[in-house]
């Protein structure tokens, strides 16, 4: 006997998938290479018979947990806890009287110790203005033959951001010597 989600299964056999990727990339002769191993969750198949008075009953209780996504826990021959049913494949075969054959496929998750959370920052307010640190503007004083372009490059900006910028009116061939041009 087994129990699925502690639902009793007369199992007769189980067995377990254990794989991983591996990539590979063709070459002009002989044997393609590889050169990564990523892994893949193990799979379990559960072959065995559902005996009840009614098993369809029992059939829908596992139907209804695969297409819900409860995760589940096995104990028969092969232990395995955090799985999904991935599959049921039932058998009405005219020789079980009061059940019925049944294989299920089990797919092993992994299920994260923490949720992913955004984490805010809070400031407080000590009776000064706060900066934004979001957006600080950055201003490079105008030098004789300094050019739009010319500051773009320097400070490793993009040249339509910086001539977009309102506090930067001033024409690409005409910069007055002392202004400040806005580059962030």
């Amino acid at each position: 006997m087994a129990k699925l989600d502690n639902i009793y299964i007369s199992n007769t056999t189980d067995s377990a998938s254990y794989s991983v990727n591996v990539t590979e990339y063709p070459v002009e002769k002989g044997m393609p290479l590889s050169d990564t191993v990523i892994q893949v969750a193990d799979t379990f198949t559960i072959t065995g018979y559902i005996i009840d008075k009614n098993p369809e009953n029992i059939l829908n209780k596992f139907k209804s947990k695969m297409e819900k996504g409860t995760v589940v826990k096995y104990v028969g021959r092969v232990i395995a806890s955090d799985v999904l049913i991935t599959a049921i494949n039932p058998s009405y075969a005219g020789n079980i009287q009061n059940g019925m054959s049944v294989s299920i496929s089990l797919k092993k998750i992994r299920i994260p110790k923490s949720p992913w959370v955004v984490r805010k920052t809070t400031t407080t307010n000590s009776g000064t203005k706060a900066k934004s640190s979001t957006s600080t503007k950055k201003y490079h004083k105008v030098k004789k033959g300094d050019t739009y372009w010319g500051v773009s490059r320097k400070y490793k900006k993009n040249l339509k951001t910086i001539m977009g910028y309102k506090e930067n009116p001033w024409p690409a061939r005409f910069i007055p010597i002392g202004v400040k041009i806005r580059y962030q």
